[in-house]
């Protein structure tokens, strides 16, 4: 077996564990066995369960804030922009619920490692809320208070369909979310417009 074949499948097997299971409730053992892979052979590609991990989220978590940044140089517009950016999400979601999943659960522990500077899924939209300030097409807003707004709409009826509360897709909820997401920026903008 080639080694990046077995990388793949240690790396993939990991995901699926971590997303059932936490990533305390899964061994390096476990990990090894349901890849087919020697405990070895895992070492030789990451020092530990820990490492491995890492590797998966921050991976994901830079590849996922490439493409939304993607997203938001080439559409025009902040409701494009938006819209485009949600209907991605929603994309990967149903593409790999796992790995979304082992995203949301292992967040708490692997975004203090995530470096300043890198371009993630939240940098993207709050450039994008920074650019909607910019044109006009927000009211004064804090980026990082209209990314948290966006992104929550998303990433909770993310949850409540991994929990089992919702079936079907997410990319069929994609406008309702994006229009809904836009309508939480937008009012959230006004409230503090209103209030200064």
């Amino acid at each position: 077996m080639r080694a990046t074949g077995v990388r793949a499948k240690v790396e993939r097997a990991a995901l699926v564990l971590f997303a059932a299971r936490g990533l305390d409730g899964v061994s390096v053992a476990e990990i090894a066995a349901a890849a087919g892979a020697s405990q070895g052979a895992l070492y030789r590609h990451f020092a530990s369960k820990d490492e491995l991990a890492w590797s998966l989220f921050s991976t994901a978590y830079r590849r996922t804030g490439a493409e939304l940044d993607a997203i938001r140089q080439r559409e025009r517009g902040f409701a494009a922009r938006i819209a485009a950016m949600v209907a991605h999400v929603c994309a990967l979601y149903d593409a790999d619920p796992a790995l979304f999943r082992f995203m949301l659960l292992s967040q708490h522990d692997l975004l203090p490692r995530v470096e300043a500077g890198w371009r993630t899924p939240v940098s993207a939209v709050e450039a994008a809320v920074a650019e909607a300030v910019a044109a006009g097409d927000l009211p004064p807003l804090d980026p990082a208070a209209g990314a948290a707004a966006i992104l929550g709409i998303v990433l909770q009826t993310a949850v409540f369909h991994l929990y089992g509360r919702l079936g079907g897709g997410l990319s069929e909820r994609a406008g309702g979310l994006a229009q809904a997401a836009l309508g939480a920026a937008r009012a959230l903008a006004r409230s503090i417009a209103s209030a200064a």
